[in-house]
Parts: structure tokens; C-alpha cells; sequence
């Protein structure tokens, strides 16, 4: 049996293959055999039909079809091995040749990735802009603290920017009223307001039972259109002002927050800060040493990967924006669509140009994925969305994609830890 593999400038592998006639006979008459034991055909009793009958009613070429489906994917497996051959897409069959008692012969193409030519990823120096914590940081987490366990008292006085306020009100535009523009006895926090801008702050200054009208205008970007840039004014009557008092930074507040002492507390909350920045500065020394590695790196991918990638993410695109209710082709008019289009290829370059690398280096390196390393990622995903390990990896393996993309994860994440252990990392 004799396998030719030939590689053109378009990185597109033409694979002759010849599969022995003895190999594809025997899987012909068991693809055969299988038919007629699940047909039945007049005249005959079920798998009793002589197999020149089962070929009439079944079909030669549907028969052959089936015979190279199952031989096919063994033997482009062995010669992918054999060639070291880095698939890029899955193969497609272009001819074949099958008389049974005679050699199959199939000729077949396949995408493969461009060559990957590295440029220097040990042993370097990094500089990265480092990530501190600001000065006041602890006290801002105390502060917030005391502002989580806080409690709202009602007051008898106008309000300020700090209270919170319970009211009605409804909105016009001109003598229209505004649709799903008015509510009963809402509760607003005026410091940390999600309204439109002036809403809050004309509800500053008022007393309870007051009732008055506040003047808006709507942003230009407003997600209703015929609410975009137009005057409206809202009808308020104003049922409490309620004034936020935060507790003492003591021992007691410590134990509401979980905590025996302030001291255990401010160590707490100190610690998840530090934490927290080394967490970003692992980040930045990431970015830092993966942009130099890719900077340093000369793949010459072709059209056909860009392409694909474009139109992932162009669905991706498409997906998030329906589940965000937003009008995708709106958001590309707003945009503009050449800017769009620009803005996708160069994230398709990067998507493949990083996937590549990260696949280079850990051949290089020797970076390789244990049964270890899929069930310690697994564990991670099922605690993340409080599922069973066993549950989530049932689910998982109902996907084909799922344990690859799992691999890709887990490759990324040891190649990451590798550039991070093999370069010096300068602050800066």
C-alpha cells in the first residue's frame, strides 16, 4: 500500500491514498452483511438476502460510500502521524476509484497550518508597567463595608445628593405620556442613580410630600429611538427622604462582616488586596512577554483560516448583540461598516497568530496534557457553575468540541505559566 503526500505554496496537502483491495473487500461484504440483516426485501427472509440483491436494493455506491466512511478517517489519521502533517480543517475527498476485489484508491485535500517560525521566548527581559494598589485603598474597602451594613432611617428634611428617596412619578413629552414612563413608590439612591442624566439631581433639594416636576432631556444614544435627544419632563410626588447612617469601624462591624476584631478585618481585606494586584501584575507580565514573543514571530497565514475566523466572529458579533436585544446591523450602520470589518479581520489575524504560538511553543517546550489536567480543569468549571464534576463531564461529553476546547484552555494556561517562569520581568 502506497501513500503519497504532496504539499503546494497554499499550504493545501493532496493525499493519494491506496487501501489494500483485501481490507476494502472484507468492510465491503460486512457493510453488506449489515444491510441485510436490517432490510427487509420481498422474497427473502430478513438477512437471508443473497448479497448481489442486497447491492441492487440498497445501491453499490451507497454501499461504497459507507466502506470509505469507515476506512477513510483511520487511514488520513495514520498518515497524518506518519507525515506530521498539522491539520488546519478537516479533509475533504475529492475522487475515488473502488471496484471491489481491486485496491481502493482515494485522493483527498487537507488544509494545514502555516509554519511557525518563533523568535526568542526564554530567557528574556520583560518590562511591564506594574499595577499598585493606591494609597487609600484599605480604607476605601473599610468604607464599603461600613456602607454594606449601613441602614436607611427617614428623615424630615429637604434631601441631599446622599439620601435615598421613595417616590411616584410619570413621565410626558409634550402632553404624551412616555410608555412604561411612570412608577409607584420607587426607591432611588441618589448617589448611585441609573437614570437619565438630571433625574437625580432634580430630585435634590425636596421634602417628603412635596410634589413637582423635573425638566430632562434624553441622551442622543438612548437605546429607544423615539426617545433619542428628546425633552420630556416627570411629575414627582415625593414620598420619604431616608438618610444612609454607616455603622462604627469597631470590633463590632468586624464580627457583622464575619470577622472576631477590626485588626482581622483590615488583615482580611489587606490581604485580598494584595492579592488582587498580583493577580493584575501576573496579568500585565502575561501580555507584556506574549505581545514581545508574537512581535518576534513571522507566520504567513492564509486567507482561508482568516476567512473562518472572520466569520466566527462575525457570528459571535451577531450572537451577543440579539442577547443584549440590540439591533446587530444598527450597531455596524453606527460603527460604520468598513470600520467593522477592519476591527474583525485584525482580531481573526490575532485569534490565529496566538493560538498558533501557544500551539509552537508548547511542542517545544514539551508541554503536555495529562488526564490530571482535564479533570483539575473540570473540577474548576463545575465549581464555577455549581454543578457536580460528574454531572458537567456527562454534559460535556454529549459536545465532541467540548474536551478540545478544554485541551486549548489548558495548553494556553501552561504555556502561559511556562513564559511566566522562563523570563525576568522588569517594573516599570
Amino acid at each position: 500500500m502506497t501513500n503519497t503526500v504532496t504539499i503546494n505554496d497554499k499550504n493545501i496537502a493532496t493525499i493519494d491514498m491506496v487501501i489494500e483491495s483485501k481490507t476494502a473487500k472484507e468492510v465491503y461484504e460486512r457493510t453488506l452483511k449489515a444491510y441485510g440483516a436490517s432490510i427487509n426485501i420481498a422474497g427473502f427472509r430478513k438477512g437471508k438476502a443473497p448479497n448481489n440483491i442486497i447491492e441492487k436494493y440498497v445501491g453499490a455506491d451507497r454501499i461504497k460510500a459507507e466502506v470509505i466512511d469507515r476506512l477513510f478517517p483511520e487511514e488520513f489519521q495514520k498518515i497524518v502521524a506518519d507525515n506530521k502533517l498539522n491539520i488546519a480543517f478537516t479533509p475533504v475527498i475529492e475522487s475515488f476509484d473502488f471496484n471491489v476485489g481491486e485496491d481502493l484508491k482515494l485522493k483527498a485535500t487537507v488544509e494545514l497550518k502555516p509554519e511557525v517560525k518563533l523568535g526568542q521566548y526564554k530567557d528574556l527581559e520583560v518590562e511591564y508597567v506594574e499595577f499598585k494598589n493606591e494609597a487609600d485603598a484599605l480604607d476605601k474597602e473599610l468604607e464599603q463595608t461600613r456602607k454594606r451594613f449601613s441602614t436607611l432611617t427617614k428623615v424630615d428634611r429637604p434631601s441631599n445628593e446622599n439620601d435615598t428617596v421613595v417616590f411616584d412619578f410619570e413621565g410626558f413629552i409634550g402632553d404624551e405620556k412616555i410608555e412604561h414612563g411612570e412608577a409607584k413608590n420607587y426607591t432611588l439612591d441618589l448617589a448611585n442613580s441609573n437614570f437619565i442624566p438630571g433625574f437625580a439631581q432634580g430630585l435634590v433639594g425636596h421634602s417628603a410630600q412635596e410634589e413637582f416636576t423635573i425638566d430632562v432631556t434624553f441622551p442622543e444614544d438612548y437605546h429607544e429611538e423615539k426617545l433619542k435627544g428628546a425633552k420630556a419632563n416627570f411629575k414627582i410626588k415625593l414620598h420619604e427622604v431616608k438618610e444612609r447612617l454607616l455603622p462604627e469601624l469597631d470590633d463590632e462591624l468586624a464580627k457583622k462582616a464575619g470577622k472576631d476584631t477590626l485588626d482581622a478585618l483590615k488583615e482580611d481585606i489587606q490581604n485580598y488586596l494584595d492579592s488582587m494586584a498580583q493577580s493584575q501584575n501576573d496579568r500585565l507580565k502575561s501580555d507584556a512577554i506574549f505581545n514581545k514573543v508574537s512581535d518576534s514571530t513571522q507566520i504567513d497565514i492564509q486567507k482561508t483560516m482568516l476567512d473562518r475566523e472572520y466569520s466566527a466572529i462575525l457570528e459571535e458579533a451577531k450572537t451577543s448583540a440579539q442577547r443584549q436585544g440590540a439591533d446587530f446591523d444598527k450597531l455596524v450602520e453606527t460603527e460604520g461598516k468598513e470600520a467593522v470589518e477592519t476591527r474583525f479581520k485584525d482580531e481573526a489575524q490575532k485569534r490565529i497568530k496566538n493560538s498558533l504560538i501557544v500551539e509552537k511553543i508548547a511542542l517545544e517546550a514539551d508541554l503536555k496534557i495529562e488526564q490530571k489536567d482535564i479533570m483539575e480543569h473540570i473540577n474548576q468549571m463545575a465549581a464555577m457553575y455549581g454543578m457536580a464534576p460528574a454531572q458537567l463531564f456527562e454534559e460535556l461529553r454529549k459536545n465532541p468540541n467540548s474536551f478540545a476546547a478544554i485541551s486549548q484552555q489548558i495548553t494556553a494556561s501552561k504555556v502561559n505559566d511556562f513564559l511566566l517562569e522562563n523570563n525576568k520581568f522588569i517594573a516599570k
